[in-house]
């Protein structure tokens, strides 16, 4: 089964001089999906949003379809039946069948001219990712506004990892203001501190990752390291912006007490300030790997470990015990 890697060519952000605030309806990005009636991503019922493209390559990913920042082609290869006539109108020869007939896409190939999306009978070809305007997605957005109102909700965006796409964040969370929507920002804060405070300036909450404090784990972990994301939460908390944070619990990463024990402690910093509406613990589940199988990807976590009520108990007390709220799920 193929290797899956994250396509990414970005590269870390330097901090620029000056930011292009300049957005509008007409703002261009790319999303995988649109969430309605959420409850886990933010207060009340929420519409969240999914942008494509993150830095991170979190080797648990649940969501490998979103890593990429433009739009892709992905199989479904349980539909597949090997007839090959993708293979007949690729006119790029981007598409082959390797071995045991699974079919394989090279990304460096591909143009995105849907042609195999086309000669597929069995809906075996999919394609993640479509350009819209903010404008476009925020009427959308504001067809559930009585559901925001009776329960405190609104939108919530998320990812991939949504400051990637800055410009079409920025127009999403201040067109949403405009139309009177609460807004949510789900982030890991992998970001310059100036792209970071212009967004969270239109932003009523932000849902904030924690992954782990050890930078040489997180780099193991994500491939890159934790020092800008502990930074910026430190500067959200001072800045005085509403926080939940959310912490994945990893077997053999994150679930480790005396681990999770310091972003405890690290969390009670930030909840000086009061900020800290609370904490999220997200329990790893092996499910996602169904997901990578369907795209002919081997999954790079493929842990079996699930964690008992008393794992999660003593999970959650780590936190408690310093007065922090916590919520296990979302």
């Amino acid at each position: 089964m193929e290797k899956h890697e994250s396509h990414n060519n970005e590269t870390e952000d330097n901090e620029p001089e000056e930011l292009d605030l300049n957005v509008s309806d007409d703002t261009l990005g790319v999303i995988t999906n649109v969430q309605l009636f959420s409850t886990n991503d933010g207060p009340g019922i929420r519409t969240t949003v999914f942008l494509k493209g993150c830095l991170l390559n979190c080797k648990w990913c649940h969501n490998p379809e979103g890593m990429s920042q433009y739009p892709e082609i992905l199989p479904k290869v349980i539909n597949c039946t090997g007839c090959g006539e993708c293979v007949k109108a690729c006119p790029t020869g981007a598409i082959s069948f390797p071995e045991e007939k699974k079919l394989r896409i090279d990304k460096n190939l591909c143009i995105m001219c849907e042609s195999c999306v086309e000669a597929c009978k069995f809906d075996a070809l999919n394609i993640f990712g479509i350009f819209i305007r903010a404008g476009d997605l925020l009427d959308v957005v504001e067809e559930d506004h009585v559901f925001y109102e009776k329960s405190g909700g609104g939108l919530t965006i998320s990812g991939g990892e949504p400051t990637t796409r800055f410009a079409f964040t920025l127009a999403l969370l201040k067109g949403a203001k405009g139309r009177g929507i609460n807004t949510a920002l789900d982030t890991c804060g992998y970001v310059s501190w100036q792209k970071l405070d212009a967004l969270t300036d239109w932003a009523d909450v932000v849902l904030y990752d924690i992954k782990h404090m050890d930078p040489a784990v997180h780099k193991d972990f994500t491939g890159r390291d934790n020092a800008l994301c502990l930074e910026n939460a430190k500067k959200l908390s001072a800045k005085g912006i509403p926080m939940r944070i959310r912490v994945p619990v990893i077997p053999d990463r994150t679930d480790i007490l005396e681990a999770l024990a310091k972003t405890a402690e690290f969390v009670e910093t930030l909840d000086e300030t009061g900020q800290i509406l609370g904490v999220d613990l997200l329990p790893y589940h092996p499910y996602a790997g169904a997901k990578y199988r369907l795209f002919g990807y081997d999954y790079p976590f493929p842990a079996a470990k699930e964690f008992s009520d008393d794992d999660i108990l003593s999970f959650v007390e780590l936190f408690t015990e310093r007065g922090l709220d916590v919520t296990v799920g979302g």
